[in-house]
């Protein structure tokens, strides 16, 4: 038995600095990608704000081809929309008036399109709509018509 534990051998000392190495480097760009993430969160200037936008609620009536969203700016700056709202694809003009009035941070907005002649919507179909900002936020949603 003796003879076998003296036979035992362990890593030699270039595998083991090879290793540790590895170890070390690994170590390295796990500390170097958490301080460059804290440092990048902690400098975050008012012009890195970003814009974002979501819907509080959407719904499409084939009956009348009206599509009316509440969109809710939940960002951390004021957001100017476009004058268009973009459904499968195509542009839409929105018939409520807001003008180039920004949307506030926190704040609700209420948009109208109406389809009619242009897109005739039908029952249980999806469509994507999407609202896009001047600074390039933009909110997608797929809504069933009913």
């Amino acid at each position: 038995m003796r003879e076998f534990l003296k036979a035992k051998r362990g890593f030699s000392q270039v595998v083991a600095a090879l290793i540790l190495m590895l170890i070390a480097v690994a170590t390295g760009v796990v500390v170097y990608g958490y301080i460059m993430g804290w440092i990048g969160g902690a400098t975050g200037s008012a012009g890195g704000q970003r814009g974002q936008l979501q819907f509080d609620s959407i719904y499409a009536t084939a009956s009348d081809d009206v599509i009316k969203i509440y969109l809710r700016n939940t960002g951390s700056k004021d957001l100017t929309l476009y004058d268009g709202v973009y459904i499968q694809g195509a542009k839409y003009t929105n018939t409520t008036s807001f003008g180039t009035t920004p949307l506030t941070v926190g704040n609700v907005l209420y948009l109208e399109i109406d389809t009619t002649g242009t897109l005739d919507l039908q029952a249980a179909y999806n469509y994507e709509v999407t609202v896009t900002c001047t600074d390039g936020t933009k909110a997608s949603q797929s809504v069933e018509a009913k």
